[in-house]
């Protein structure tokens, strides 16, 4: 069983990760931000402690209270980690394991030394070199398994410390963190659903339109309406409605295939009949080879007919050329007079291809043959003795015209010409033809986005013009580099008589 992913699903899959990258995103710069803010505060904290420290202990170094200098010291320094501490006893740390353990360790150190680094009085943080250039007023030590933040303010030569455990930044950071965490982690699933939804009712109207297609009669094959189509479906929709067309065009040519091929098979298969009965009772041999040959023009016609119905339902099918080859126009000429030569040479016609110069076309050469073998085909039968082939450019376009000295056709009729089973009235009184012959012809002229025309001449007969467009036809590079001025003429003559 075929498995088939769900769009809605997927959808929301993509969507939902996307929201999932963007908020951690988002907390990881966010807690970037806080970590840099809250060492820029805290230390702004240690060094305003530091200097209000120094200030009030060199009051009391003037008094000579040393013993209240040194109170004054673990005071705050008791302070401190009094307030350090409440913030180690949190009770939620969100990321990895709490390093602020509950324990008696000192959080903090405050002392006074001289200039030359002698302490006068307080605790020392361990590690800590006193004599180290007092070119930075925070500096960061290791210490303990923790860092440490100390703030150095000097005056008069005393210089006040204060260092600081960095608990209190990564319990900010930390916390911070973890809020950010809670009320993203409720707000996702509320997002999901409403994005669920969401996609639900957007993809409603691909519903509607399956819907619509399954529901529909094999024989309907009418577009589909594009009302309330949303606009990123209308290309999809468009595409069926083209495909819809075309397989109502196909049902449609095979439907007058097959009526048109009952329609003209009628009246062969009914000679055949009256022939077969006429044999049947026939009492001599001259009666028996006069029924034969009706007999076997019956069967001609019907071949022929049968023949163009065929090439006719194959270029129907055709969509687009695809055995598109270049050829030269002269040689083409030459094997469809070669073809034709016998019919031409039964009826007395001659036939002749001029053109001034070499022409080369890129078409399929076999649709092209049989288009050129139909029409000039078609004036070796209503043609009286020349049938003349002319090849000329005209502005950008190649034109190909077949002229005959026949009869010609009727004003009225030449817009019917290259209707299918149409025949004119010399036609139809000479019962030849199947009627089907111009309008291969005019099937191959579209599939090759080819031009083509017919026109009474002036001077009695039909020229039937085929106009091929820039970019199908050019030159052959061999006839580009003849030389002119030797007297050689560039081009083709093809004669048959």
């Amino acid at each position: 069983m075929a498995f088939h992913a769900s769009l809605a699903r997927r959808l929301l899959l993509i969507l939902a990760a996307a929201m999932l990258i963007a908020v951690l995103i988002t907390v990881y710069s966010l807690l970037e931000y806080v970590d840099k803010e809250a060492e820029e505060v805290l230390d702004a904290r240690l060094t305003l402690t530091a200097g209000n420290l120094l200030r009030q202990v060199r009051r009391q170094l003037r008094e000579g209270n040393l013993n209240d200098v040194w109170l004054t010291l673990e005071t705050v320094r008791g302070l401190e980690n009094a307030w350090l501490a409440k913030f180690a006893n949190a009770d939620r740390i969100a990321f990895g394991k709490d390093v602020h353990e509950v324990d008696d360790k000192v959080r903090s150190y405050i002392w006074l030394s001289s200039g030359d680094g002698k302490v006068i009085v307080g605790q020392v943080l361990p590690g800590y070199d006193n004599r180290h250039p007092k070119n930075l007023a925070i500096r960061s030590i290791h210490h303990d398994d923790a860092e440490w933040r100390v703030a150095e303010v000097h005056e008069d030569g005393l210089h006040l410390h204060v260092a600081q455990r960095e608990d209190l930044r990564a319990y900010l950071v930390r916390e911070i963190g973890w809020k950010l965490m809670e009320k993203q982690l409720i707000s996702i699933p509320l997002i999901v659903l409403v994005l669920w939804f969401g996609i639900r009712r957007g993809l409603r109207p691909l519903s509607r339109l399956s819907e619509q297609i399954a529901s529909r009669k094999p024989d309907n094959l009418r577009p589909v309406k594009l009302d309330q189509v949303p606009e990123e479906i209308v290309p999809l929709v468009e595409s069926i409605n083209r495909l819809l067309n075309r397989l109502e065009a196909g049902m449609e040519s095979e439907r007058r295939f097959t009526s048109d091929a009952a329609h003209e098979l009628r009246s062969p298969l009914a000679v055949v009949r009256n022939v077969a009965r006429i044999l049947s009772s026939a009492h001599s041999l001259e009666e028996v080879q006069s029924s034969a040959l009706l007999l076997d023009k019956s069967a001609v016609r019907m071949a022929d007919l049968l023949s163009q119905l065929l090439h006719l339902a194959r270029l129907d099918s055709l969509l687009n050329m695809q055995n598109l080859r270049p050829f030269v126009l002269a040689e083409l000429m030459r094997d469809v007079i070669g073809d034709l030569l016998p019919q031409a040479l039964s009826r007395e016609v001659s036939l002749s291809y001029v053109a001034a110069e070499e022409f080369l076309i890129t078409a399929d050469r076999d649709l092209l043959c049989l288009m050129f073998q139909n029409i000039i085909g078609n004036a070796i039968k209503y043609g009286r003795r020349e049938i003349e082939i002319h090849a000329h450019v005209r502005g950008q376009t190649l034109v190909v015209n077949v002229l005959d000295d026949g009869a010609g056709v009727d004003e009225g009729e030449l817009a019917r010409l290259f209707d299918r089973f149409y025949r004119g009235q010399d036609a139809k009184q000479r019962a030849e033809g199947s009627g089907l012959g111009l309008s291969i012809v005019q099937r191959i002229a579209e599939l090759h986005g080819f031009a083509v025309k017919a026109r009474n001449r002036d001077q009695g007969g039909l020229c039937v013009t085929v106009e091929i467009p820039a970019g199908a036809w050019g030159e052959p590079q061999d006839s580009l580099d003849e030389e002119k001025g030797e007297g050689a003429s560039l081009g083709s003559h093809i004669g048959a008589s």
